[in-house]
């Protein structure tokens, strides 16, 4: 697959396995999730056991319409592009959300070896929704909520949904790390 593309236009949609997968996971059969992320793949090294090292860089949200029967080992689809609105309402400020979002996840990122160079390019002026794929990416989101933040192509619902679930994340993260500690009824 990653040869083809290659060869081609360097294009791959990502789809996530869905939950029952196991049993079909090297088949074309294994359950995946309609929505997925078209990427262009912008950088590759093969490696000596013909696996690579890929940097992808996401390009579109879409949907698999239709799988196509091919000789490949891999899947082929009919794919629907889906581009990020960015209309807002009146009362959105997007410069106010990226803030709020930066500083909800500022504590997470500064504590985390390895994740304060990824604070630094968050806060080199990205877009919106480029900023909302990345932490959806990088903080540790149930998966559930980080595919139904893909699937959302609509900027200002996609930034309010992200900023309610690091909400939560921090909520549940500081009763788990409460100090002191309850004291014990002995």
């Amino acid at each position: 697959m990653i040869d083809d593309s290659l060869k081609t236009n360097r294009l791959i949609a990502l789809a996530r396995l869905k939950s029952d997968f196991q049993e079909l996971y090297h088949t074309k059969q294994a359950p995946i999730y309609e929505k997925a992320c078209l990427g262009r793949i912008t950088a590759d090294q093969k490696l000596p056991d013909g696996r690579y090292y890929l940097i992808l860089e996401g390009v579109v949200r879409v949907t698999i319409q239709e799988e196509l029967e091919t000789d490949h080992e891999y899947r082929v689809g009919k794919l629907k592009v889906h581009r990020d609105r960015h209309r807002y309402s009146k009362q959105f400020d997007p410069e106010d959300q990226t803030n709020k979002l930066l500083q909800l996840c500022r504590h997470h990122l500064e504590e985390e070896s390895g994740r304060k160079g990824l604070l630094k390019i968050l806060e080199s002026n990205l877009k919106l929704g480029t900023l909302c794929d990345i932490l959806a990416y990088a903080c540790p989101l149930p998966i559930e909520q980080k595919q139904l933040l893909l699937e959302q192509t609509n900027i200002e619902k996609r930034s309010r949904q992200l900023v309610q679930s690091l909400v939560e994340l921090i909520r549940q993260s500081s009763e788990t790390e409460s100090f002191p500690p309850q004291f014990s009824l002995n």
